[in-house]
């Protein structure tokens, strides 16, 4: 509940996002959980599954936890955190709040917000058919992969318009 707003019962899927605007890692935990205690084991799932390490990681302000920072924190191979607003800034040092780095994370959290309004409004991530959890998990992981395809197929086109036809 936040605000005046209506409570909405449902899940809340957590989403890790690549660079290149891949969904890297999705969880649909139980119930109406918080996004705060999920920071540490996304950034892992993501690893596992991409078997990548990333050099930065950024989230919103609903993930600010300083156990979850911290242990993020401690992943050989991260360089930087970025947790945003003001929960966020009360975690991180305010030399590097400011840093060029930690700015221009901040600065481009657009992206991922560019992909959640994707995911909900393009590939209906907001609302499922399927009832029950392990069904709302495959229903929600269905709608991810076919977002993937879609980048994949977005990219490709980009690359070509790259490069330079023969004459």
């Amino acid at each position: 509940i936040k605000g005046d707003r209506e409570p909405v019962i449902g899940y809340r899927p957590q989403v890790c996002r690549s660079r290149n605007g891949f969904v890297t890692a999705l969880k649909v935990p139980k119930g109406n959980a918080a996004d705060s205690p999920q920071l540490y084991s996304m950034v892992l799932k993501s690893i596992q599954n991409t078997n990548t390490v990333p050099k930065s990681v950024s989230t919103d302000d609903g993930y600010s936890s300083g156990a979850g920072f911290e242990l993020v924190k401690s992943i050989h191979g991260i360089k930087q955190v970025s947790l945003s607003g003001a929960k966020g800034k009360r975690l991180i040092t305010e030399e590097d709040w400011f840093s060029k780095e930690l700015t221009e994370l901040r600065r481009n959290r657009s992206a991922v917000e560019s992909l959640m309004f994707v995911l909900k409004y393009v590939f209906n991530f907001g609302r499922v058919r399927r009832r029950g959890i392990k069904a709302v998990r495959q229903e929600l992981m269905e709608k991810a992969i076919a977002y993937n395809f879609m980048r994949i197929v977005h990219l490709r086109r980009e690359r070509r318009k790259q490069v330079p036809l023969a004459s």
